[in-house]
């Protein structure tokens, strides 16, 4: 928009009608709506506020939880205006400050984010906001154990600062399911178990880990998340006895129904809350790089130093010591197929992987 030199105006024309044009300037200019700004008059208000935590976003707004009560908000119209490359200004987890007429005037600044890139690939959708850990959901056989998404999820816990924990549920159908699904299941283990993140064997069916999950859970604050169809609500129904929707899978497409229609911020017995979220059929970890990517992957590291060229991307390079173990069978082929998966992600800048 145009700039006014508004000293110069003042002394050459006509000072009513350069007042009434200043004062339109000053309603259509957008630097207003700074997100500096917003701070500085929400640190100044917000003695005068209630404070609370959002529990579940609808369509009519946000339920936030203020300790005695739980009241339905809606975003006032000023910070609306700060959406910039988030796709969703509020999230589960967030903790607000609100005016007596239900308007949150002030999102509190965020410990921890699990966000992924949304279905257009051009802004971030957060999932949920200020949690301990994020529980890594996934399955056995229907839907099947996908490792790149576990890596995806486990590079979009370290950039949003929460802890990863990955919950294998549905073991139970190891039992009467093939050789090769028994196989796949054991080399995920040995790909995986390195790393040094917890893995917890499950079966809501047969009642298989519960205690070792509940444990992990009790006094901290979780995020369910995972595919459509691995048993995200079945889980916290056996664990905790809680009445949470459940479906069955499709036999024919082996897709769940998104049972969980929207993320909620269920109290736990015994001290914690968990946030049970829909399951995803796609997720692109935001603003990606090489460089997280290749950090990630630090059960390259001890093969990546006999390499050729300290910047070796492990691909096509002459002496690529990783390539080498590949080769030998000493590092899996699950974790350099999720390492190519992801660096040709964040080279291109591309869409999130359908995986269902």
């Amino acid at each position: 928009m145009k700039h006014f030199d508004y000293e110069e105006e003042f002394h050459s024309r006509d000072r009513k009608q350069f007042r009434k044009e200043r004062k339109i300037a000053q309603k259509t200019d957008r630097s207003k709506f700074k997100k500096t700004d917003l701070e500085v008059k929400s640190e100044e208000t917000a003695h005068h506020l209630q404070r609370g935590r959002v529990i579940s976003i609808t369509g009519e707004g946000a339920f936030v939880d203020f300790g005695e009560k739980t009241v339905l908000c809606s975003l006032k119209g000023l910070m609306k205006k700060e959406m910039g490359q988030v796709k969703n200004l509020l999230a589960v987890g967030d903790w607000v400050r609100c005016n007596d007429d239900g308007a949150i005037e002030q999102v509190e600044e965020r410990i921890s984010v699990l966000g992924r890139t949304d279905i257009s690939g051009r802004k971030e959708q957060l999932i949920a906001v200020n949690v301990d850990q994020v529980i890594i959901t996934v399955s056995v056989v229907n839907p099947p154990l996908k490792p790149a998404l576990v890596d995806r999820y486990l590079i979009a816990a370290e950039k949003g600062r929460i802890h990863p924990i990955i919950a294998i549920n549905k073991i139970d159908l190891l039992e009467n399911g093939d050789e090769e699904e028994k196989t796949f299941y054991s080399e995920f283990l040995a790909a995986y178990e390195p790393l040094g993140v917890p893995i917890i064997s499950l079966s809501s069916e047969k009642q298989i880990g519960l205690d070792a999950l509940r444990s992990l859970l009790q006094h901290k604050t979780s995020v369910f998340s995972g595919q459509s169809g691995v048993g995200k609500s079945s889980l916290l129904n056996a664990i905790f006895g809680f009445e949470l929707k459940v479906g069955e899978l499709a036999v024919k497409t082996a897709k769940g129904s998104h049972t969980t229609t929207s993320a909620e911020l269920i109290p736990l017995p015994g001290g914690g809350y968990c946030v049970d979220t829909p399951g995803i059929r796609s997720f692109g970890i935001w603003d990606l790089s090489k460089s997280e990517v290749i950090s990630h992957f630090t059960d390259f590291a001890r093969f990546s130093k006999k390499c050729k060229y300290p910047d070796c991307m492990h691909l096509n390079e002459p002496e690529c010591a990783v390539q080498k173990a590949l080769e030998k069978g000493t590092l899996h082929p699950h974790r350099y197929a999720s390492y190519i998966t992801l660096l040709e992600e964040a080279a291109s800048g591309s869409k999130p992987t359908t995986w269902s």
